[in-house]
């Protein structure tokens, strides 16, 4: 087996990707409360307690969405992923490579320009944050739409491979 193109993800890569896509979930839902109370403190007066609670959780959240994303890195530089398909053209290739980076340029970026902003009260890492955050709504949603166009239109085992339902090779 090449240690940079596995058959298949491993069940750790598998639970850390939905882990993480998870979490990055959560950091939309909670990102009002941290708004919130970081817009009181910029404004000298005291912030709304009940999105304290939700500032902290989107605080941590995001602490641990960068230790969970450098564990993912480290096991994809180490163990390598599945090659995209063969028969797709080098465009939809370049478009899925580029995507993958972005995500992982942000999952691990966002959470230290936040950390940046919350703990040493870096005003540039925050407006840094606040307008790289579309940025990756909008590339997981790139991110999805390829998944499931692996799927459903070019029939590819892609999908099944992250969803870790794809057959292993006979081992002999």
């Amino acid at each position: 087996m090449d240690v940079q193109n596995p058959p298949n993800y491993s069940r750790t890569q598998i639970i850390l990707h939905w882990t993480v896509a998870v979490l990055v979930i959560m950091q939309f839902l909670l990102h009002d409360g941290v708004e919130h109370v970081w817009d009181a403190y910029e404004d000298g007066i005291a912030p709304p307690q009940g999105d304290i609670p939700l500032a902290y959780l989107h605080v941590a959240t995001g602490a641990t969405i960068l230790i969970l994303a450098l564990w993912r890195l480290y096991l994809r530089l180490t163990r390598g992923a599945p090659p995209l398909p063969e028969q797709h053209h080098p465009l939809l290739k370049a478009v899925a490579r580029i995507t993958h980076y972005l995500l992982y340029a942000l999952i691990i970026g966002l959470p230290v320009l936040g950390a940046s902003a919350w703990f040493l009260g870096i005003e540039a890492a925050a407006e840094l944050h606040a307008a790289l955050t579309p940025v990756l709504f909008w590339t997981a949603l790139v991110h999805i739409a390829g998944g499931l166009a692996e799927h459903f239109i070019f029939r590819t085992n892609v999908l099944k491979r992250m969803l870790g339902i794809e057959p292993k090779p006979a081992s002999n």
